[in-house]
């Protein structure tokens, strides 16, 4: 197994040891093993699922969503999790339409405005 510190799975992900560690205390991240002095280490899992809760984060997913997510993954049953899943799907295709029709209206505003701009030039 690679086993990961907290630090080298801070580094390998791009995120700080503080989110590490807020996301350990939050349940989305669980060290497979302890060394004898009671250091958390990490699996190649875990760095994925590091990634993944940071890209969910960043595209506006909060925490609490993604902390239930986290939970009912590592649950011995898979129907929440699956329920969990195909919920934040759904979130995900709202707001790619959300993005889509702002990013239409933006392209509308900008081709306005160039358009006003060289009739009063």
């Amino acid at each position: 197994m690679n086993a990961y510190t907290v630090s080298h799975l801070a580094h390998d992900a791009g995120v700080s040891v503080h989110v590490v560690r807020d996301y350990m205390l939050r349940g989305l991240l669980r060290p497979v093993e302890r060394t004898a002095g009671g250091y958390g280490l990490f699996d190649a899992d875990a760095l994925k699922r590091l990634c993944f809760v940071r890209a969910a984060f960043e595209a506006g997913i909060g925490l609490d969503m993604l902390t239930r997510l986290c939970r009912a993954l590592d649950a011995a049953g898979d129907d929440e999790a699956v329920v969990h899943l195909a919920n934040l799907l759904q979130l995900v295709e709202r707001r790619r339409q959300a993005l889509a029709d702002l990013e239409a209206q933006l392209t509308f505003q900008l081709t306005e405005l160039a358009h006003d701009t060289e009739i009063s030039s």
